[in-house]
C-alpha cells in the first residue's frame, strides 16, 4: 500500500466513496486531490479487510508525536527497542522520522531527545559491539537525505547518542536505489558484526563493520543480493544464522545471514497473499526471542492493518494474525511500517516484554494527529498465541 497521507480532503472522500462507487472523476479535481481520493479508497479497503481479523489487543501506551510540519505528514516509520541492562524500566524506544532525524522516547512515551540528522527511514540496535577493548551498544539507521548509513554509540548511563561513523558512510546508489530497510547481524560463526541495507529496487547489501585506528566504524561491502521488487523490512536471527527479508509485494524470504551465504532463499509458506489474513504490503519484521531457539517472527501486514505471527526456528509455521484496536485512552493502529519486539522484562508494565508498532494514522478525539508509536504489553499477544496453539 502507498504510504502517502490521507489529506483532509481525502477524509471527506471516504463518505463520498460509499455512495458514489461508479461515478466518474470530476474534471475539476487537481492531481493532488485525485491522489488523495485514491488514498482514501485504499484506506477504506484496508479497513474492510482488517474487519476480517478477529483477534485483537489494545495498546498500553503511546509515544509522543514525531516532529513534522503537518498533521497529515508521513513522518514516523520504524523504531528499535533498546533494553537497559542496568535498569529495565529505563529502556528506550528509538524511532525514525522521515522528515528529519532520530527521536528517543522513554517507556512512558515521553520524548527524551531528538537528533536532526536527516530523513531517517529504518533503524536497529546492536548490543556488545567490541570497540577496541570496550563493548558498546550501537544504533544504526538508513539516511535518505544523503543515501548513507548513520551509526551511533548509545551511552547506557543517560541514553544519549553520539556519532561513531568514520565519516559519511555513503551507499552506492547505482546498486541500491534509495536506502530503505536496515538491520544488524552479529555472526557467531566468524565472530564479526554486519549490517544489511535494502533499497526500493530490491537490492540488499551486506556490510562488515570495521573499526578504524581512531575507534570509529567504517563499512566493508561483503555481499549483494538481488530481489525482484522493493524490499524494506528485515531482521536477522543470530541464533539460527538467518536473515528474513520482506519483499513488499510477495512475502517474507528466509536466507543465510553469513556473508558467504549466497543468493539461495526460501519464501515462507503463507507469508504472502496465499494467506487470507495477509494483505500487501508486507512491511516491518521483528523477532520475539525466547531462550536460544523459541519465540516468534512477526510481520506488519500493511494492506489490512494487522500483524502476522510465525513460529521462530526452522519451519516458521504461521500461527495467526491480530490487530491493535482502540483502548479507552489510546487509539488503535493503522497502516504500520516498522515494528519491534523484545522478550526482556521491562518492569511492572511489561513483565514479559514489549511489542511496538508505528501508527500511520494517529487519532485523538476523532482528529488526525502527527504520527507516533504504540506500545503493547507482550502478555496480551501471548494470550492470543496460546489460544491459536490449542
Amino acid at each position: 500500500m502507498s504510504t502517502r497521507r490521507i489529506l483532509p480532503f481525502a477524509l471527506a472522500c471516504l463518505a463520498w466513496a460509499s455512495c458514489q462507487t461508479d461515478a466518474p472523476k470530476p474534471a475539476t479535481l487537481t492531481e493532488e486531490q485525485l491522489e488523495a481520493r485514491e488514498d482514501s479508497l485504499e484506506y477504506a479497503e484496508a479497513r474492510t479487510k482488517q474487519a476480517k481479523i478477529t483477534a485483537f489487543v489494545v495498546p498500553d501506551a503511546e509515544t509522543g508525536a514525531v516532529h513534522s510540519p503537518h498533521a497529515d505528514d508521513d513522518a514516523a516509520d520504524d523504531m528499535a527497542i533498546w533494553v537497559n541492562a542496568a535498569d529495565a524500566e529505563k529502556s528506550l524506544i528509538i524511532g525514525t522520522n522521515k522528515k528529519g532525524g532520530v527521536v528517543v522516547f522513554d517507556l512512558q512515551g515521553a520524548e527524551k531527545a531528538f537528533y536532526p540528522t536527516g530523513r531517517i527511514n529504518n533503524i536497529d540496535v546492536m548490543y556488545g559491539f567490541l570497540l577496541g577493548k570496550q563493548q558498546v551498544d550501537l544504533v544504526g539507521c538508513t539516511n535518505r537525505s544523503d543515501q548513507s548509513i548513520d551509526l551511533f554509540q548509545l551511552n547506557p548511563t543517560d541514553g544519549t547518542l553520539s556519532n561513531i561513523a568514520a565519516g559519511t558512510l555513503k551507499i552506492d546508489t547505482n546498486s541500491v536505489k534509495d536506502v530503505y530497510g536496515f538491520c544488524f547481524y552479529q555472526s557467531k560463526r566468524v565472530k564479526k558484526s554486519y549490517l544489511f541495507v535494502s533499497g526500493k529496487n530490491g537490492t540488499v547489501q551486506q556490510f562488515e563493520l570495521v573499526m578504524t585506528p581512531d575507534n570509529k566504524i567504517d563499512l566493508k561491502l561483503a555481499r549483494q543480493i538481488a530481489f525482484d521488487s522493493q524490499t524494506e523490512g528485515m531482521v536477522a536471527d543470530e541464533d539460527f544464522g538467518v536473515l528474513y527479508v520482506g519483499e513488499e509485494d510477495k512475502g517474507i524470504w528466509k536466507m543465510l545471514a553469513e556473508p558467504d551465504g549466497g543468493n539461495r532463499r526460501t519464501l515462507l509458506n503463507t507469508s504472502g497473499e496465499d494467506n487470507p489474513n495477509i494483505a500487501y504490503d508486507v512491511e516491518g519484521l521483528a523477532l520475539y526471542k525466547i531462550n536460544g531457539s523459541g519465540g516468534y517472527l512477526l510481520a506488519s501486514s500493511q494492506g489490512n492493518f494487522s500483524y502476522a505471527v510465525f513460529e521462530r526456528g526452522v519451519e516458521n509455521r504461521y500461527l495467526g494474525s491480530f490487530k491493535i484496536t482502540d483502548s479507552e485512552t489510546v487509539d488503535g493502529v493503522e497502516e504500520t511500517d516498522g515494528i519491534d519486539a523484545v522478550s526482556a522484562p521491562l518492569g511492572k508494565n511489561y513483565p514479559k516484554g514489549l511489542f511496538a508498532a508505528q501508527d500511520g494514522f494517529n487519532f485523538k478525539n476523532g482528529q488526525l494527529q502527527r504520527q507516533n508509536f504504540k506500545l503493547v504489553n507482550w502478555e496480551k499477544i501471548e494470550r492470543l498465541i496460546e489460544g491459536w496453539e490449542q
